[in-house]
């Protein structure tokens, strides 16, 4: 629709994986170096997780492009199979013949007999697993035995599992401890900083023809980005319909206020990853304000006690609008939580990431990029799962201990308890507990309110 009009020869921003449009942004460059690393070594287990739309398959496709013909590979787009579909699949799409074979033994046996003949001929077998964090256990266990296929000196056929980050969290569990321990490579694919979401936009238009004129303004990238969270999928969405508002409206360059109007009319697409923080930080305070100011502060105070819910604390009553701001080159996470929060555990670290992705260094914030310093609200550590009920998040821990403590907590029982590892840190991974299940937003309130009372929510602990 839009192609002659900005000088384009294909369509920019269509979110099928082509290898021809990859941006190789320094951590794609990074998965693929543990993917090649992974394959030229022979390892066992490779584990890619990003969320969904970082590029984890288009990574894949490029690399199967570019194997050589000493590599055979079985790639496996929908997991959600029974073990024997899922060993025929694999056999198939090796090119082996299944016909006849109806039994789970003899399909190990055909697949055995085959990688032996690759090993002799010194052919490496590749299995990839995309969405691989939908896997069943009974079938990521029969993942796990398929490496028990080896030689003494090496193994006969290597794994690569793709998958969100909801992966990590599924490794975790102690039924899958021997899997755990044979994973060689991992890395965890992350979104766009700002500076490489333009470079990103400006790579798809080159890729599709343009010659080099600017269409898309800064203002228009940041704001593309800071919807996005630098997803490249949903780049590419919120783009293609700029494009199209653009050329509806005869304008060569897509600035501000068309961003703007794009996200507006693409609201639905607002990533996932940062549910917990990425709403109006003082829609409740505004809430607040307009209740006591038409039924009076006191009247408020004795609807809270009617309700079972604590009245708020005085921070909560000053609570000020989300900050933007510079800061000093080199200067660590840690040092602006305790400047604005007077205190700095991973759970305000954590929070703090949330609302920047762009940070990927706790140690070191990038000087030139503007920094969202939100308020900690109460309304920031609820929300809504898809089902309809409500649930807290509790905080963000580097110790499995505080978990548990607050996993055995009287307030807490009956409660859906969630863990989801958070690979933040360099030095141990991070853990995100929540607690869903509850009825109405009041009852998520009323334990949230309470939890903070009693000290053990550290977003809301005493400063130190």
């Amino acid at each position: 629709m839009y192609k002659e009009f900005y000088g384009l020869s294909e369509d920019p921003f269509q979110i099928s994986p082509d290898p021809r449009f990859l941006y190789l942004s320094d951590q794609h460059r990074e998965a693929y170096a543990h993917l090649t690393y992974a394959l030229n070594k022979s390892k066992g287990f490779t584990i890619i997780t990003g969320d969904a739309g970082t590029g984890k398959t288009t990574l894949i496709l490029m690399m199967l492009a570019r194997l050589d013909g000493h590599t055979r590979t079985a790639h496996l787009y929908n997991p959600k199979l029974t073990t024997r579909d899922f060993l025929k699949y694999i056999c198939h799409d090796l090119g082996l013949t299944t016909e006849g074979l109806t039994t789970k033994g003899e399909l190990l046996k055909l697949l055995h007999k085959f990688l032996l003949e690759c090993y002799a001929r010194k052919e490496r077998v590749v299995l990839i697993i995309d969405e691989a964090q939908t896997l069943s256990p009974v079938l990521l266990e029969e993942v796990r035995l398929l490496t028990n296929l080896e030689t003494p000196t090496s193994k006969l056929l290597q794994v690569i599992l793709m998958g969100q980050p909801e992966l990590e969290e599924v490794l975790s569990e102690p039924r899958f401890r021997q899997l755990r321990q044979r994973i060689s490579v991992r890395y965890h694919l992350d979104p766009l900083n700002r500076h490489q979401t333009g470079e990103y936009i400006e790579h798809r238009l080159k890729v599709a023809g343009s010659k080099g004129e600017r269409i898309f303004e800064p203002e228009a990238v940041r704001l593309i980005w800071k919807f996005s969270g630098g997803i490249p999928r949903v780049v590419n969405t919120l783009c293609d319909g700029a494009l199209m508002i653009g050329h509806s409206a005869s304008r060569k360059v897509i600035d501000g206020q068309i961003a703007k109007e794009t996200i507006r009319d693409m609201g639905y697409l607002r990533p996932k990853t940062g549910t917990f923080f990425r709403r109006p930080a003082f829609l409740y305070a505004v809430s607040g304000i307009v209740l006591a100011g038409a039924l009076g502060l006191g009247l408020l105070m004795v609807w809270q006690r009617v309700q079972g819910v604590p009245p708020a604390t005085a921070v909560e009553k000053a609570v000020e609008p989300e900050k933007t701001l510079a800061v000093k080159k080199n200067m660590a996470l840690s040092s602006l939580a305790r400047q604005h929060y007077g205190l700095a555990n991973p759970t305000v670290m954590d929070f703090l990431l949330e609302h920047n992705p762009h940070i990927t260094d706790m140690n070191r914030i990038p000087a030139d990029e503007p920094i969202e310093v939100p308020p900690l609200t109460e309304e920031q550590f609820l929300g809504t799962d898809p089902d309809g009920k409500h649930y807290i998040y509790l905080g963000t821990f580097d110790d499995e201990q505080s978990i548990q403590t607050l996993r055995n907590h009287p307030l807490l029982q009956g409660k859906t308890l969630k863990t989801t590892l958070r690979n933040v840190s360099s030095d141990s991974p991070w853990y995100r507990l929540t607690a869903g299940g509850f009825q109405s937003k009041k009852d998520a309130l009323q334990v949230l309110r309470s939890l903070k009372q009693q000290g053990v929510l550290p977003a809301f602990a005493p400063s130190s």
